[in-house]
């Protein structure tokens, strides 16, 4: 059946409920629903994401590269990127904090995909400079560009790297609801970045990995949703309680740490806190 014949069939069965004749749950009609909106998904969602790569390919020959973080939605980017330019440049920042089981996992993704991965490191560790600076805030977020940026983006311009393929989509947050497939730099390096799975949810990113069996960063099935940096003061007080059972020893070190680290010391309850060395 063609897909135009599969969305005629589908059209007639949404008249059918809106004119009051099918009134009951019909398991067949589900079933032709559920194959219709797979149909739509990869015809519109997949087919794009593929498109949006094709056309930065052909723009941008060897001077593009994907950015793979370890997380779902940039691994779907990577997967996809690779079906397209199987020898794509691969870039993997490692900030210092990040947590063990990405390091392993994208060692392994490395060797098992035959990645062309180059990693990026900033010059100074992140618990050398942070004695200096203190924890970010929300209104000062002062470790995102030295440790999450400006490594990668240093390697792209002495490589001549014109844009990158991000994971990022429009659901995000608020800010990045104007998302588009191709984002022109506004300030320096400009670097331009290329979104293929810009208006994907995340049912359809997870949708993806499973229909492709992709392998996951082992933190998702700890129970971690985001997984970047293991020390950032910004996540939530679950995040460290998640940390302390599957992470004991990097939740003592943040213990006895100095400065103080916020949420260990004031935000999380009593019961969680560690006695200072």
């Amino acid at each position: 059946m063609t897909c135009l014949a599969r969305d005629r069939s589908t059209m007639k069965m949404l008249q059918l409920f809106a004119n009051g004749v099918l009134k009951t749950k019909d398991v067949e009609i589900e079933e032709k629903f559920k194959k219709a909106n797979h149909s739509v998904y990869l015809k519109y969602k997949v087919k794009q994401a593929r498109e949006i790569l094709k056309t930065a390919n052909e723009i941008f020959s060897d001077r593009l590269a994907v950015a793979f973080s370890g997380g779902k939605d940039s691994l779907v980017a990577l997967h996809l990127a690779l079906s397209v330019n199987p020898r794509i440049k691969v870039i993997f920042n490692n900030t210092t904090i990040e947590f063990p089981e990405t390091i392993a996992y994208v060692r392994r993704l490395t060797k098992d995909w035959n990645l062309n991965l180059y990693i990026t490191i900033p010059k100074i560790p992140f618990f050398y400079a942070l004695r200096k600076n203190g924890w970010a805030t929300h209104g000062n977020r002062w470790c995102c560009r030295p440790y999450k940026e400006e490594p990668a983006l240093e390697y792209m311009r002495k490589k001549g790297i014109l844009a990158e393929v991000t994971g990022t989509t429009r659901t995000e947050s608020i800010y990045r609801r104007s998302l588009t497939p191709f984002r022109m730099p506004s300030k320096e390096p400009y670097i331009i970045r290329v979104n293929p799975i810009y208006d994907w949810n995340q049912q359809e990113v997870w949708k993806y990995i499973r229909n492709n069996s992709l392998p996951i960063n082992p933190l998702y099935g700890m129970g971690y949703r985001r997984i970047g940096c293991w020390c950032c003061p910004l996540n939530g007080p679950s995040h460290y309680r998640r940390l302390k059972k599957t992470h004991p020893k990097l939740f003592e070190f943040l213990g006895n740490f100095s400065p103080v680290h916020p949420y260990l010391n004031r935000r999380l309850p009593k019961y969680l806190s560690i006695p200072r060395k």
